[in-house]
């Protein structure tokens, strides 16, 4: 069944992800949607500054998965693939476009898109509802990015229209993954996986590591082959390709 989406449209708001949360918390269903034209405080993982120049895609939606928050992390991986899906239907022929784990979407190697994945827990830490929010560069481009009207097919790129082909990607791959589970979206995310079977370098809270890009593992770590030959699995921390 296709999620019902509500949208809330904002000329500026501070984040679409920190008042996307307050509705969540104050019970608002899944499919409520909030955009904004323009952010003063938008952010990324980890707290990163996203900057958010007028011309862009900047949206926060509530998903209630009904599953454990460890296994809403896949959901990050299922937004990606909505992502990739909405820009095949505008990119022109030529650029190649990829998913870097764990959020992100390239062009030619430039960072087009951003997703963000935070949890809303209820007092016995069991998952009310995901907050996730999507950034998506169309017309407006940070320094050493890419936006969708520098590779799309020459028409301009709505900033409407296009939200709506996104979360009516993001309906069919929620739907998807709740009907069959992790493995399929997995195998259609490491077909585009930027990265794999070559180097990366994994910065994490305690230390660096390199090693070989190799899978995903059946939760979405990812599972990087060490220099001696094990292997290291990775929930959370950045990663390097260009090494």
């Amino acid at each position: 069944m296709s999620i019902a989406w509500n949208i809330h449209t904002y000329t500026q708001l501070p984040s679409t992800q920190d008042y996307v949360r307050e509705l969540a918390e104050e019970g608002l269903p899944e499919g409520t949607v909030v955009q904004a034209m323009t952010q003063t405080k938008g952010r990324g993982r980890q707290g990163r500054n996203w900057i958010s120049p007028l011309g862009n895609l900047y949206m926060s939606f509530i998903l209630q998965p009904n599953c454990t928050p460890a296994v809403a992390g896949q959901i990050s991986f299922v937004a990606a693939l909505a992502v990739s899906a909405a820009i095949d239907e505008v990119i022109a022929p030529g650029y190649k476009k990829t998913l870097k784990w764990p959020n992100d979407i390239l062009i030619d190697g430039k960072k087009c898109a951003g997703i963000l994945i935070e949890s809303i827990l209820d007092k016995k830490n069991q998952l009310r509802a995901l907050a996730v929010g999507i950034g998506v560069n169309i017309l407006s481009t940070p320094e050493h990015a890419i936006g969708l009207q520098q590779v799309g097919k020459g028409d301009q790129i709505p900033i409407h229209p296009f939200r709506d082909l996104l979360l009516s990607h993001i309906s069919a791959y929620y739907n998807h993954w709740k009907d069959k589970g992790f493995s399929d979206i997995r195998n259609h995310w490491l077909a585009q996986a930027h990265g794999r079977d070559g180097p990366v370098r994994v910065t994490l809270s305690d230390g660096v590591f390199e090693g070989i890009f190799k899978d995903l593992d059946k939760d979405g770590a990812l599972v990087v082959t060490l220099p001696d030959g094990t292997e290291r699995r990775v929930n959370a921390g950045d990663v390097f390709f260009d090494i």
